[in-house]
């Protein structure tokens, strides 16, 4: 008799729609894994989003929250309803610009995380839709964004973390850590996670023959928003504090200083004056970078996974 395979749960966070989330589902329909569900996170979209995924993909589940919390807790929402009504063996938390081209990309990571008790965390080799190289796994050194995939990074190895738009997490490590950390809004919460889920035993892996087209993260590039400036440096700072130590955490608050006065209208382009946004409100901004260094200092032990979200 054949064994079941184990059941992945996709969990994807929407807020009002578009094409990307649209391109995203329609790329899902032509995986071959057998049993998987998509969960349907929506942040209170005020369009008609939903109602023009449900016709793309009608049976998946759909969460609708009352107001936007940010992609760590709309996605945390979507793991705990997928543990508390599938028990699924695997959550994967797809990001809504990830494009998947290979039909087996899912066959290929259960299997090699079925391969040992250890291995808890693993996601494939993401790249632009142009082909240049994005964050891989922690420790990769990034060339300035140009780099072009041409099979150099195609192996599987164990690795400190990776990047988690398209991240696939075993039960038992939710089970034994917990979720994401609610304290980041954009990031860098996957990192974050992988590296708590290595104190504690796990493995992550690196699989680079899975290759997954990832538009591109649309949070960082509207970094030059005061209100995700904030958020990303608080971000950052906690992360180095809490697993690279002090010196880490203030090379952080350096290279922030000069994102005081511009940004990178696209972090993933050269920076030339069409792409450099000039902050006048840089005044301000020095006051939200100082909010930021003093809160990492107070959280950087605490994990926070308790925001009560209503669901409507």
């Amino acid at each position: 008799m054949k064994k079941k395979q184990p059941l992945v749960c996709i969990v994807i966070v929407n807020w009002n729609g578009g094409e990307k989330i649209k391109n995203c589902l329609k790329s899902l329909k032509k995986t071959k894994y057998l049993n998987y569900k998509i969960i349907l996170v929506d942040n209170g979209s005020k369009d008609n989003s939903i109602k023009e995924l449900l016709k793309i993909i009608p049976n998946m589940d759909i969460i609708r929250l009352d107001k936007n919390y940010g992609y760590t807790i709309g996605t945390n929402q979507g793991w705990k309803y997928a543990l508390n009504k599938y028990d699924a063996d695997y959550i994967c938390a797809m990001d809504s610009d990830i494009v998947t081209i290979q039909p087996n990309w899912l066959d290929l990571e259960i299997k090699e995380l079925e391969k040992n008790e250890e291995y808890g965390i693993i996601c494939g080799k993401l790249i632009f839709e142009d082909g240049r190289v994005q964050l891989l796994f922690l420790g990769r050194n990034p060339k300035g964004w140009k780099e072009k995939d041409n099979g150099q990074y195609d192996f599987i190895k164990e690795v400190p973390a990776v990047g988690g738009a398209c991240i696939i997490i075993k039960n038992s490590v939710i089970k034994k850590i917990g979720y994401y950390d609610e304290s980041f809004f954009y990031g860098p919460n996957d990192l974050d996670y992988c590296l708590r889920a290595k104190k504690t035993g796990f493995k992550t892996i690196y699989y680079g023959k899975v290759k997954i087209i990832h538009l591109g993260s649309s949070s960082y590039k509207a970094s030059q928003q005061t209100k995700i400036f904030e958020a990303q440096c608080y971000g950052n700072l906690l992360f180095q504090l809490r697993h690279f130590g002090f010196f880490s955490w203030l090379s952080i608050i350096l290279k922030e200083i000069p994102r005081l006065f511009l940004t990178r209208k696209n972090p993933y382009q050269r920076k030339t004056i069409k792409n450099i946004n000039f902050h006048l409100d840089f005044f301000i901004r020095a006051f939200l970078l100082s909010k930021a260094i003093f809160y990492s200092l107070k959280d950087k032990n605490k994990v926070l996974q308790n925001a009560k979200v209503k669901i409507i």
